[in-house]
């Protein structure tokens, strides 16, 4: 069993309701949801082009799918959790946009968010020692993607390559997509299809657990937590998030639309 430390939007919202029809499931009652028809796009073709991400939910993950460390427990990462959402202001992101990222379509901001960014590291540093160590399997498989030395470096200390300054805040969409003319359908269908709701910029207010109950099975959101911080909490939250900032995030992300 692993967990994951995700954002979702609220299950009401219809930037949810999209994105579970795109993905053809809903994470959070775990059941699949009836696609229309997208651009004439063929029901197998879409199904196959997005099978990996409906395994994951329509989310943004903040911390990698990760095995608890015994002899800590489910119910102590859910406090930890709900501890720390209490303590931490939302997030205001930029409006997303449809574009890419390692060959995949995804939703992410326009522009670079420093806050997001520190939100993720935060929740980095604060789950960790929840986190297990991977497994040798774990390891290689990793590994034998095309990493750069310091996501080599992240994935050996913090169990994923991607956090810190090489973080990207994303809502995956597809699997990887080659250049062509599948590809230039598939981007159409996806501006018309989330484009009218991507005006406005996007709250992140709520931290979700993810649970993948076994290894390749689809995960479930098993908890979502409001970011409320106390009003006496707020100085101390501007000054640690300064710090993270000056150690942790690279100033230069920027977001290119598809």
């Amino acid at each position: 069993m692993r967990y994951a430390i995700c954002f979702a939007p609220s299950p009401i919202s219809p930037l949810w309701h999209q994105g579970c029809r795109w993905l053809g499931r809903d994470a959070g009652s775990g059941h699949s949801v009836p696609r229309l028809c997208f651009r004439g796009l063929d029901p197998a073709f879409l199904a196959e082009l997005t099978r990996k991400p409906a395994r994951y939910g329509f989310q943004a993950t903040l911390v990698a799918p990760f095995r608890l460390r015994p002899p800590l427990t489910e119910a102590d990462l859910l406090a930890a959790l709900a501890d720390l959402a209490s303590r931490q202001p939302p997030v205001v992101l930029p409006p997303l946009a449809v574009g890419q990222q390692d060959f995949c379509f995804c939703l992410r901001p326009v522009r670079h968010s420093a806050a997001v960014q520190t939100l993720a590291a935060r929740c980095t540093r604060a789950f960790d020692r929840f986190r297990a160590p991977l497994q040798p399997i774990e390891l290689a498989r990793s590994k034998a993607a095309q990493l750069s030395g310091q996501e080599k470096r992240n994935l050996e200390l913090w169990g994923s390559p991607y956090v810190f300054e090489q973080f990207r805040f994303h809502f995956t969409l597809t699997g990887r997509m080659s250049e062509g003319r599948n590809r230039e359908r598939v981007h159409g269908a996806l501006v018309e299809i989330f484009d009218p709701l991507l005006d406005a910029p996007l709250s992140v207010d709520s931290l979700c657990l993810f649970v993948e109950p076994a290894f390749g099975q689809p995960l479930r959101c098993l908890g979502r937590f409001s970011l409320s911080p106390p009003a006496a909490d707020a100085a101390a939250r501007i000054s640690h998030d300064q710090q993270l900032l000056r150690q942790d995030l690279h100033p230069g992300y920027e977001c290119h639309s598809a």
